[in-house]
């Protein structure tokens, strides 16, 4: 699976942090969209409701990452791909 297209380098402020943020992120969305095209096309065009309408590219790049993953752990259990750990799978 290639993230040459996503994870690019776009301007020499880029840290290796935030490129590892954005891995993190798109793997966890490979978990939800397997189509690699429609998944880069939501990280970068999707804007996101329960994030302030910020697409995934925009929160990873201001540090929100973790919201993002967040996200996407939640959607996951909405669809039935993964079982609620804890009191909230009672």
């Amino acid at each position: 699976m290639s993230y040459a297209q996503i994870v690019d380098i776009r301007s020499a402020a880029d840290s290796p942090a935030r490129k590892s943020h954005a891995w993190q992120v798109l793997r966890e969305a490979a978990r939800v969209e397997p189509d690699e095209a429609r998944r880069i096309a939501w990280y970068r065009d999707d804007p996101i409701e329960h994030l302030d309408l910020q697409t995934a590219e925009v929160l990873v790049e201001s540090g929100r990452y973790e919201e993002v993953l967040a996200f996407l752990r939640g959607v996951k259990v909405d669809l039935g791909l993964e079982i609620p750990a804890g009191f909230v799978a009672f």
